[in-house]
């Protein structure tokens, strides 16, 4: 597996591109800003998809930009279709030099399986920070694309546009509980971590497995 994680935008968002080695076969997971620095990412590789972990305007900023160019599939859960053109905050759209994200071509739901090459991610619809968040989970590889869900040390807001706290509690305790503790996650921004990690070290995590 070829993983690459670019951090795009003034909220270093961490925009995935995943290929696997033997067809070079790609998907590009959140991109929500600098469509050149992603695109110079993919020249050697073949697009096969665009994928949102969910609709926030700085996942999905640069979503418009590259169908156009590779005019592959969009993947999203329709829940969070409300999100995909909501600045959030006025200006904050053009800020990341956001285009009109179009509706996704392929609704993402609970148990979906993305195959790209020999890889097969399994979609995991974890809400709480929007209501149609998906994690993406390679198990052979023990990889987790987890979107705004979990972070090192934290979680995902509760507070913006479709948030819900209750929601998100179950949805961290669900990732926590039933993927292996090895396996390595690439959190919506900054740094990368691992569940066993995070299942010992995160404060908001701890109380929940506690319950």
């Amino acid at each position: 597996m070829i993983l690459k994680v670019i951090p795009v935008g003034p909220l270093a968002v961490n925009c995935s591109v995943v290929a696997d080695e033997e067809t070079g076969e790609a998907i590009i997971v959140d991109p929500g800003a600098e469509a050149e620095k992603i695109l110079d990412s993919v020249k050697e590789l073949k697009v096969v998809g665009i994928v949102a972990t969910h609709g926030h305007i700085d996942h999905v900023g640069q979503v418009g930009r590259l169908k156009k160019e590779f005019e592959v599939p969009f993947f999203m859960n329709p829940l969070d279709n409300f999100l995909i053109n909501d600045e959030i905050w006025q200006g904050f759209g053009s800020y990341i030099g956001a285009v009109p994200c179009p509706e996704p071509d392929i609704h993402l739901k609970e148990g979906h399986e993305i195959k790209v090459g020999t890889l097969k991610f399994k979609v995991l619809h974890t809400p709480g920070h929007t209501p149609g968040l998906c994690c993406l989970f390679e198990e052979s590889r023990k990889v987790l694309i987890a979107g705004d869900l979990l972070f090192k040390g934290s979680v995902g807001r509760w507070d913006l546009p479709g948030g819900n706290l209750e929601d998100l509690k179950k949805s961290v305790k669900r990732v926590l509980s039933e993927l292996p503790p090895d396996t390595l996650v690439i959190c919506g921004h900054y740094d990368e971590t691992t569940i066993s990690q995070e299942r010992a070290f995160n404060p908001f995590a701890r109380e929940l497995l506690e319950d």
